[in-house]
């Protein structure tokens, strides 16, 4: 059997490390064959989604390399690509990568000796770790080529798309076609009901319905367009087409080698003694992604795993000591809405079997995103979780009602306002449970939007993709409706809600707009502030 032979992918800075790979080779200094030298211009410009990208598709290592600090052509393009190169480490370590896999260095013009050397080591290194265990597999690869039972047809018989009214609510009621003329759920209804399959499913609009069921609610022939632009995105899915991803990808990278991992997670490293769990609880917290989200939104100021801590602190305050699994994955909701409903089910199959194996009766949820995917999708798909769940919201209220939670006098006193995440409130039904805690924390006065409930605006974007100029003019329009009404924090149950309500406020452009300026908080943040002793 032939000697396993790593392949490696490297990124080098085209001013010094591409330099001295060049002068290895013509200097004849002897280096094995197995790296693929990629020329960019400088370090800095290797995203970590190239890095990742890499490891997806075969790359059982990869080496980024560029000039050494103070020797940057551009001044400071190395020390941006250590800056980035730190909070993928963060992530790779979380997904349990081995570190010999992801290398950063710094190697001068003159250094082509080192080069070499550099990959003769990583070479070895990765002989004794073996093959990635990343690397598509030949029945995934035929799966992705092959097609999905669904047809065009069949999406609109099980969405009542054939009930369309012709009446075109949905597009006067659409927050997306509110600011891009280009983009009506009535036309796209319209080209399913006269079958152009083809011509939807290369639509990159078909990417930038929000889901946010603002359309499906008041739509008078029942048309679930929603449930219609997730079904048909599978089919775009198999064709190849996907929406323009925020991030480069990153996330939907994380995502697909979490699915595809077979590595132990190292995702509880900020679980500490001060929070109490037990295995044999009969509830478990779902903690989802906020590991991964924590060390890639930290520039934004959210700490995602705040939310996860202050749920664990109010679960203890009520002498609950939850179970928390070390290897539970992403729940799958970006990867189904973006039709990759092969990670989906990956997920799925991970997560339900864990949760039967905790034997909990119950999962409590913070994330919202993640509920409605274990409520709805995963039985939809075949999955049963086997026992109830809830958002901490609903917890909460559940609790304030019928066990008499107290908080804290004097503890809070803010004047506050509520964003109802769209999963929560209008694919779910749940508007009162927030309000209900809100409304019971001594020292809040709440004060409603315009918008709210059943009309409340969505944030902007969905699963991380076509976060575009539409969707940041509807979080600056949803920022000032929130300072509007006089409240000085905004309140929501979604921490993809705080991301992009903060990265609206970071990014407002050169003339900076109108002043959006307003604290974003969980309402799991608020309550933990807020309990007795």
């Amino acid at each position: 059997m032939a000697e396993f032979e790593p392949r490696i992918i490297a990124f080098a800075c085209n001013w010094c490390t591409y330099a001295a790979a060049d002068i290895a080779g013509t200097s004849r200094i002897h280096y094995p064959p197995n790296v693929r030298v990629i020329r960019v211009m400088c370090s800095g410009m290797v995203a970590p989604e190239h890095v990742l990208w890499a490891i997806e598709n075969g790359a059982d290592g990869v080496l980024v390399a560029g000039c050494h600090p103070g020797d940057c052509h551009y001044i400071s393009g190395n020390l941006k690509a250590e800056e980035k190169f730190r909070m993928l480490k963060r992530v790779t370590d979380i997904l349990g990568i081995e570190e010999e896999r992801v290398k950063l260095k710094w190697i001068a013009t003159s250094e082509g000796s080192i080069f070499a050397q550099t990959i003769e080591e990583m070479v070895e290194e990765l002989k004794k770790l073996g093959p990635s265990p990343f690397k598509p597999s030949k029945e995934s690869q035929e799966a992705k080529q092959g097609k999905s039972a669904l047809t065009l047809e069949n999406i609109v018989q099980e969405t009542k798309t054939y009930s369309c009214l012709d009446c075109g609510k949905c597009t006067s009621l659409c927050p997306i076609a509110e600011h891009d003329p280009a983009y009506s759920p009535f036309r796209m209804v319209g080209k399913a009901l006269v079958g152009l399959e083809d011509e939807i499913i290369h639509d990159k609009k078909l990417f930038s319905c929000l889901s946010c069921y603002a359309c499906s609610l008041r739509c008078p022939g029942d048309v679930d367009y929603p449930a219609f632009i997730q079904k048909t995105r599978l089919l775009a899915s198999d064709a190849g087409e996907q929406g323009d991803l925020a991030h480069g990808g990153f996330l939907h990278s994380v995502t697909r080698l979490m699915a595809r991992s077979p590595y132990k997670q190292k995702r509880l490293e900020w679980l500490t003694k001060q929070y109490r769990t037990y295995d044999q609880s009969d509830i478990l917290f779902f903690v989802g992604c906020s590991p991964y989200l924590a060390p890639f939104f930290e520039y934004l100021g959210v700490r995602t795993l705040d939310i996860t801590e202050a749920s664990l602190k109010i679960l203890n305050h009520l002498g609950i000591e939850p179970v928390i699994l070390s290897d539970e994955k992403c729940c799958g909701h970006d990867a189904l809405w973006m039709g990759d409903v092969e990670t989906f089910k990956r997920l799925a199959e991970h997560n339900t079997k864990l949760t039967k194996e905790a034997g909990v009766k119950k999962i409590i949820f913070s994330c919202p995103e993640g509920y409605r995917t274990f409520k709805l999708d995963y039985p939809n798909y075949g999955f049963e979780v086997g026992c109830e769940l809830q958002h901490i919201s609903e917890f909460l209220a559940e609790r304030i009602d019928k066990y008499g939670l107290k908080f804290k006098e004097g503890e809070v006193k803010k004047k506050v306002t509520y964003q109802d995440p769209c999963r929560l409130g209008r694919h779910l039904g749940i508007y009162d449970a927030p309000r209900r805690v809100l409304e019971a924390i001594p020292g809040i006065e709440f004060l409603e939007m315009e918008r709210n409930r059943d009309w409340s605006l969505c944030c902007g974007t969905g699963p991380f993709t076509n976060c575009d100029l539409y969707s940041h003019e509807m979080r600056i329009g949803r920022l000032l409706e929130a300072k509007a009404t006089g409240a000085e924090t905004l309140i929501t149950c979604c921490p993809k809600c705080q991301i992009h309500f903060k990265c609206a406020m970071v990014n407002r452009g050169e003339e900076k707009g109108p002043d959006v300026e307003i604290e974003v908080m969980d309402l799991a943040n608020l309550v933990a502030k807020s309990l007795s002793e």
